[in-house]
């Protein structure tokens, strides 16, 4: 790209816009913001130790309490969610003795384990509408990926930590557990609600929750001081340069010549399955562009005989997609735990491999099978 398209390029990425604002790059930060802000009210409050307390008291193993919190996160289809699940499990890989790289493994991996199967995932969305089927018949599908995701997770994760078992609660105490476990969770069950039952946006049931909770939980002095020091200003400068780092990459056209490389050296529909999605989604860091980009390009190879959308194709270079935006370095929920647990990223995706090898297993099973 000539130097002052790069410059264009971040121009835009800023500022072009309704308003004189790029409303994608800010509703981005804005969301990231208020999940800094809503996640810091949360712990002055104790509500993250009233979650996590109560889950550690519910769960005889506390292996699965640290794979449940960032997997109950991921029902919140937001950008960066990650962030938000890394202080829960905090204190119980401190316990087990998990490396700053395991903890970032396990709460990026179990964070997205619904991506595949879940239909308020955007990527989901379009693909349906892409393909040309119901969202429900596309989920009833891939569901079977999800396993495979937990699974994996589980085998070459949660397994391999230190176990501490505790005695199993009953009657009473276990109706206190579970107040205890909602006093901290309603934030998160009113933005589920907001965002799945009523169908607000983020940007509106996001600030809307902070105010409910941190008035009603801090008061307001406190509230304005938590807020504040709740930023973390380096992270809200790494998502910028993600940001712009994704256009400079869409608008060079590289991703669009992919494809045409690709059709004219003549690469098996097998072979194009599998890199297509994977290399954009490895490229933008987000599950949608993949989508919008390669299936479209896709769409003729993925019919059966009959001319109707043939499955077991449509989970193979989805899976493959994702498997590349896991390993995107401008993924922002990887950029944004390594940066919290200051881990090292080569770290996380040597202890990715194993998972994401039973993911694909699991897919490739399920394009020859079916």
């Amino acid at each position: 790209m000539p130097p002052l398209f790069v410059v264009e390029t971040v121009w835009k990425t800023t500022f072009d816009g309704q308003y004189f604002f790029n409303t994608d790059t800010w509703s981005v930060l804005a969301l990231v913001l208020l999940i800094l802000v809503l996640s810091g009210c949360m712990r002055a409050a104790g509500a993250h130790d009233d979650m996590v307390g109560s889950m550690r008291r519910l769960f005889i193993d506390n292996r699965f309490t640290i794979g449940t919190l960032p997997a109950m996160i991921g029902l919140l289809p937001m950008p960066g969610g990650a962030l938000f699940s890394a202080p829960m499990i905090e204190g119980l890989a401190d316990e087990a003795n998990i490396s700053a790289d395991g903890r970032t493994y396990l709460n990026y991996w179990f964070r997205h384990v619904w991506e595949y199967s879940y239909p308020l995932y955007p990527g989901l969305i379009l693909l349906a509408a892409i393909i040309g089927t119901e969202l429900h018949e596309l989920i009833t599908y891939m569901f079977t990926l999800s396993l495979a995701a937990i699974l994996g997770g589980s085998l070459f994760g949660l397994l391999g930590i230190e176990k501490h078992l505790r005695k199993g609660l009953l009657g009473s105490e276990l109706m206190v557990e579970l107040k205890t476990f909602i006093r901290g969770f309603w934030p998160i069950l009113l933005i589920l609600i907001g965002y799945v039952g009523l169908n607000l946006p983020f940007l509106l049931i996001l600030p809307v929750t902070i105010l409910l909770f941190g008035l009603t939980r801090l008061g307001f002095r406190k509230f304005i001081t938590i807020s504040a020091t709740s930023i973390d200003i380096k992270i809200v400068l790494t998502i910028y340069a993600v940001l712009v780092f994704k256009d400079v990459i869409n608008n060079s056209g590289a991703v669009d010549e992919l494809a045409i490389v690709f059709e004219t050296w003549g690469v098996p529909h097998l072979v194009l399955f599998i890199i297509l999605p994977m290399l954009i989604g490895y490229l933008t860091g987000i599950t949608h562009s993949y989508v919008s980009v390669a299936f479209p390009l896709l769409l003729p190879f993925l019919l059966d005989a009959s001319g109707n959308v043939d499955f077991s194709k449509v989970q193979l270079a989805y899976t493959f997609g994702f498997i590349g935006v896991l390993y995107s370095p401008v993924h922002l929920c990887l950029v944004l735990s390594t940066k919290y647990f200051k881990a090292d990223m080569n770290g996380v995706y040597k202890l990715m491999l194993l998972p994401v090898l039973v993911l694909a297993g699991v897919s490739f099973a399920l394009y020859y099978l079916t």
